[in-house]
């Protein structure tokens, strides 16, 4: 069950502790880890359901880290990111990745924002 929430200091992204005994990930080397770590931060605090465009990856997730596009390409090889062309994936504009498992452990933003709904309108009500 999803269970990825925004809290008052922020979104958060669900991160099994077991997430290191994916062979995927061990195969993928600390350098891509790393960018898939901040990839799975970067996608819980825009809310785009798992997707980063080429340019979020440049200026946002892979910023300071030197051989992204070796990094990004064992992730897409070993398919925790996949490769979404121009305008293919849910309206948004622009190439970019999507991280495979995002939905398994992430509500979708259509949710987030449904859950907040429903809290504010409780909050209003007193309740």
């Amino acid at each position: 069950m999803p269970v990825n929430q925004i809290k008052r200091n922020g979104s958060y992204a669900p991160l099994s502790a077991h997430y290191y005994k994916d062979d995927r990930i061990a195969l993928a080397g600390e350098r891509a880890e790393l960018l898939y770590l901040r990839g799975l931060a970067f996608c819980a605090d825009v809310l785009q359901d798992g997707y980063i465009s080429d340019i979020q990856v440049t200026r946002h997730v892979g910023v300071g880290l030197s051989g992204l596009s070796k990094r990004i390409e064992q992730l897409v090889r070993l398919g925790l990111w996949e490769r979404v062309e121009d305008g293919l994936f849910d309206n948004h504009h622009g190439a970019g990745y999507r991280v495979t498992a995002w939905h398994k452990w992430n509500l979708t933003k259509d949710e987030i924002r449904e859950k907040q709904r429903k809290d504010s309108e409780r909050k209003a009500n007193g309740k």
